[in-house]
């Protein structure tokens, strides 16, 4: 999960997932309302250093992310750092949190740290058939705002954080993000317009329903 703090990184961090060779496998950029922090962060509510942990969780947008590769949750842990950053700057200055990071709360990302977590945390962001009732919603505004689409042959080329770089990079929010796989069907309906327009129409079906897409609302 990339965490507020770490926003404008966001690029960065999903290019750094990618060279390390896992996957992402599911991506969702959500909000936390204090009811749901309390809920993922059960095992520290009550702690002294809680509310600065709620404070930050809800201050902004979050995003989460299923990673897939072998030993995935002992790889992204070591990927990401001490939790602490002046820790990790001294002894992983590579990771994560000591490139991003600037204390123990805002160090960037969290990571689950055993197969029971991940699985707890899974269900947390995306499972169950009812969307509406998970606990991490979209962030869609619906308000100046445009579509952008990367293509499967990005996700395919480790080149993803690239274009959302380049997106923030030319002074666009992304106010929400979250990764689809659409059906041929689908995608005929949604290319719909230039069926019989474009030559290149088949390919551009061909092309969007051979993968993993993200969806994300530029503003």
């Amino acid at each position: 999960m990339i965490k507020p703090d770490a926003y404008p990184a966001m690029g960065s961090i999903i290019d750094l997932i990618c060279a390390n060779n896992l996957v992402i496998n599911k991506l969702k950029m959500s909000r936390f309302t204090k009811r749901s922090a309390g809920q993922f962060y059960k095992e520290h509510v009550g702690k002294a250093f809680y509310p600065n942990l709620e404070g930050l969780m809800t201050s902004d947008v979050v995003i989460g992310m299923e990673l897939v590769g072998p030993e995935a949750v002992t790889k992204w842990r070591e990927i990401i750092g001490p939790t602490d950053t002046a820790a990790a700057q001294a002894q992983c200055p590579g990771s994560i949190r000591a490139l991003y990071g600037t204390d123990q709360t805002k160090n960037a990302v969290h990571g689950a740290d055993s197969i029971g977590s991940y699985k707890q945390e899974h269900d947390f962001w995306f499972d169950g058939q009812d969307v509406a009732a998970r606990p991490m919603q979209t962030t869609a505004v619906l308000d100046n705002c445009t579509l952008c689409l990367i293509k499967p042959h990005i996700l395919k080329e480790g080149k993803c954080g690239q274009v959302i770089e380049m997106i923030l990079g030319a002074g666009f929010e992304i106010s929400a993000m979250e990764m689809f796989n659409l059906s041929r069907p689908v995608v005929e309906e949604f290319y719909d317009v230039y069926k019989g327009v474009l030559p290149e129409y088949l390919p551009l079906v061909e092309n969007l329903s051979s993968g993993p897409i993200i969806a994300l609302e530029v503003r």
